[in-house]
């Protein structure tokens, strides 16, 4: 074999194995055709089989005039715009990106499809009882109202999940095209530009424009009298703990808080066909042992295909706490987890440990949390925290309980 197809073969066993990403194959991306397979990019709009390069074969495919026009499969030139908290991103985090939210459109569709389809069955089930009643001329007039009724809230059902189902359809047609045809740096650069500018006017605002109220804050009695307002500054909950004793692997003192629902997510395309369930669901609790203190995150999801979309949890994979007060605050994992499925409740769990030192620990005890930032095999999801004092009251118990 020749040492050129030796080293390339060597150099994309890097790659696939994630050893090496993609973007450092001197300017050439990795991405997939229509028809799914994988294909090398290059800057100037050339492409090539990614067997054939493999394999040593010199053959490119030029771009048409045609396709000059409307590229097909763009290599992005120009400068990412940057993440807060410090932390790269790369074309290869974007595209992952695109691809698990292509994945996603694709699973709303069969979701769609799923209720769409059973909504045709439970009409046809009704329209059979309805014949059937006409047929036999006994049913009163009353069961034939009812039937009547029934039959027109299924043709309803019927007509808004076909709907539905061709919307999500149409969905996951824009975010192929998004990922195969390229966009989506653009798209996180425009995003991040409006989310800069949006925190630059904010941070803008004269601090004597507060807002008043003509309602009184509280009724509190208490707050006349100069003591603390209950209602403004609530008390922390009762600490639980969930185990305090020894470590059975390591022998060493245990100290496990209760475990508090953190947030819930659902992807935009998921909601009109999850209705009132979520898709992912994380709970955390801290943890001590010894002298090392630990975030434990516990991710569920309520489709065990989500591992397609998201991959796993790499060991040394950044977890970014943004507090509301401006801080950032990245965690590594402790290790790796692909994820466990329950045959019994259909549920996908991963199972995640953050070690934390003192210093992070201060930062969290002191400001409320605002957003979560995990970052997946499939690239990073930023999510919303509604427990603003998850960490303030988690520490709490921890360390004073």
């Amino acid at each position: 074999m020749q040492f050129k197809t030796i080293l390339r073969l060597a150099l994309f066993s890097l790659v696939l194995s994630g050893i090496l990403p993609t973007h450092l194959l001197q300017g050439q991306v990795i991405r997939e055709n229509e028809k799914g397979e994988k294909i090398i990019v290059y800057e100037d709009g050339s492409w090539q089989y990614f067997s054939d390069y493999s394999s040593g074969s010199d053959e490119i495919f030029q771009p048409t005039e045609q396709q000059d026009l409307q590229r097909k499969y763009p290599v992005f030139k120009g400068q990412i715009e940057p993440l807060d908290g410090n932390i790269d991103v790369t074309q290869e985090d974007l595209f992952n990106i695109a691809s698990r939210r292509a994945q996603l459109a694709k699973e709303a569709v069969l979701i769609a499809q799923e209720r769409a389809d059973k909504a045709k069955q439970a009409r046809e089930q009704i329209q059979e009882e309805f014949l059937r009643a006409q047929r036999n001329g006994n049913a009163n007039k009353q069961d034939i109202d009812h039937l009547t009724t029934r039959l027109k809230a299924a043709k309803n059902m019927e007509l808004e999940t076909a709907r539905e189902a061709l919307l999500a359809q149409q969905e996951a047609q824009k975010a192929e095209e998004l990922t195969v045809k390229g966009g989506f740096v653009e798209a996180f650069n425009l995003k991040q530009k409006r989310k800069r500018n949006q925190s630059n006017a904010n941070t803008r605002l004269p601090s004597n424009n507060a807002v008043s109220f003509n309602i009184p804050l509280s009724d509190n009695s208490q707050a006349v009298s100069g003591q603390r307002d209950l209602l403004l500054y609530p008390p922390a909950p009762a600490c639980q703990m969930e185990f305090e004793g020894k470590d059975e692997k390591t022998g060493q003192w245990r100290r496990d808080v209760k475990q508090e629902l953190l947030f819930t997510h659902t992807d935009d395309r998921l909601r009109p066909f999850l209705k009132d369930k979520e898709y992912l669901k994380c709970e955390g609790n801290f943890t001590s042992v010894g002298g090392y203190r630990f975030l434990a995150l516990q991710f569920t999801f309520a489709y065990p295909n989500a591992r397609e979309a998201y991959g796993f949890i790499e060991k040394g994979s950044y977890l970014t706490i943004k507090l509301l007060n401006g801080d950032f605050i990245n965690l590594k994992a402790g290790k790796m987890d692909r994820g466990s499925y329950d045959l019994t409740t259909d549920l996908l769990t991963y199972q995640v440990h953050y070690p934390i030192d003192r210093s992070q620990m201060g930062l969290l005890k002191h400001s409320e949390v605002d957003a979560i930032r995990v970052f997946w095999s499939s690239g990073f999801e930023e999510y919303e925290v509604f427990q603003l004092d998850f960490f303030i009251n988690q520490l709490s118990c921890l360390e004073n309980f």
